[in-house]
């Protein structure tokens, strides 16, 4: 072995054996810490991604949906979890597209139509959900917590979802043309008159 080769592995083993002693010192402080101290131990590459609390606007023809949880002991878990909040996150941007078509129309009996508002909700979803929706990123962090026993290990984890835009805006007139079928069935001539109605704005409501 070459000075050269030798002194690079010696390098090597002296930084991997700082990196533990580092990660080891933190979870050891937490020994003296007050119960309900935490350190990050483990976490994806770099800090948390400004998505998760700010989600990209929309560009290149996408839409982004950020959901988070934290303290869960099951990593998976977590991260599901997050998941279908970026997903409730979605469902929320759905409403509003319900809400601009309800102020926009002029049929009367607007205020039963509340069935019709959550159907369309997670019609609309289920339709990006199984279509549309990818995981553009995920972020994690692995936390050690001093509890009155000891110390656990927790995870917060963070998903961002891409949605095709239009995928998105399909998504909301299949839904409407569903929620036209049940109105039929009810023989509920208010609701399908707004849900035409609706069918008929809702370019113009996307713009």
């Amino acid at each position: 072995m070459t000075l050269r080769s030798h002194t690079l592995q010696l390098l090597a083993i002296s930084v991997i054996a700082g990196s533990l002693a580092c990660g080891s010192k933190n979870v050891q402080d937490l020994d003296e810490a007050p119960v309900g101290s935490e350190v990050i131990v483990e976490r994806s590459d770099g800090s948390r991604p400004d998505w998760v609390v700010d989600p990209p606007k929309d560009k290149d023809g996408l839409k982004f949906f950020s959901g988070g949880e934290e303290g869960f002991t099951d990593y998976a878990l977590c991260l599901r979890l997050a998941k279908a909040e970026a997903m409730q996150e979605m469902g929320e941007s759905v409403m509003s597209t319900w809400s601009s078509l309800l102020q926009a129309s002029e049929v009367g009996g607007k205020d039963q139509l509340d069935q019709y508002a959550r159907n369309f909700q997670e019609l609309a979803v289920k339709q990006v959900s199984m279509s549309g929706a990818e995981t553009e990123e995920r972020y994690y962090e692995k936390i050690a917590v001093k509890t009155a026993y000891g110390v656990e290990y927790r995870y917060n984890g963070f998903v961002l979802l891409k949605v095709p835009e239009q995928e998105y805006h399909m998504a909301q007139a299949r839904a409407l043309q569903e929620l036209k079928k049940q109105a039929q069935e009810n023989e509920d001539t208010s609701a399908e008159e707004f849900i035409d109605e609706a069918i008929q704005r809702l370019d113009e409501i996307r713009g």
